[in-house]
């Protein structure tokens, strides 16, 4: 991903890459690449609505989404507040337990409308609240939101590290973990 310089610039973006996706070369009688930003923009929104797609492109832009909060957030450190401390069960489903920390960085919100979701690892009693470094990513890629890794500054965890710690919530979805350095490709 890019950085960008507003909105309007991510979104121009987002619509193009759709397109890729979805191998559309031509909207109409004008060739995507020959467009300017507005109208790839708009003719992606029309492509989508008269395909029936608008569902998919939503999809889509929140995975965009999730990719851009990663990168901007991988390696810094961050303050979550701890919502479900470690012992505790989730609000909805009673059989879960929280075997580690779990809460939310406040400061941005996911996808979802909800603040940003946050695995706290290498802290091992229930917390109310943790700074520590954003490590890792849960990429979940059959559902619109992300999960955070945040970890003290002086632990390192592996891929599998982190899947067995959040296997007991993880498991129900298809995922994959981006670490700092999947960021500097």
């Amino acid at each position: 991903m890019r950085d960008f310089k507003n909105i309007n610039d991510f979104m121009n973006y987002v619509a193009r890459e759709f397109f890729k996706k979805k191998g559309v070369h031509r909207y109409r009688t004008v060739k995507i690449e020959d467009m300017s930003d507005d109208r790839v923009f708009k003719a992606c929104h029309w492509y989508c609505s008269e395909n029936n797609l608008l569902d998919e492109y939503n999809a889509f832009y929140s995975q965009q989404i999730n990719k851009q909060n990663a990168k901007e957030y991988i390696g810094k450190t961050i303050e979550v507040t701890i919502d479900r401390p470690l012992g505790s069960y989730h609000p909805e489903h009673q059989q879960l337990v929280y075997p580690i920390n779990y809460g939310f960085f406040e400061d941005l919100y996911a996808p979802d409308d909800e603040p940003q979701d946050v695995y706290v690892l290498g802290v091992y009693e229930p917390i109310s609240s943790f700074t520590g470094k954003v490590i890792a990513i849960i990429h979940r890629l059959n559902d619109i939101e992300d999960k955070w890794v945040v970890a003290p500054e002086e632990y390192t965890f592996s891929k599998e590290d982190i899947i067995e710690a959040t296997a007991f919530q993880e498991k129900y979805f298809e995922i994959e973990i981006k670490m700092q350095e999947d960021f500097c490709e």
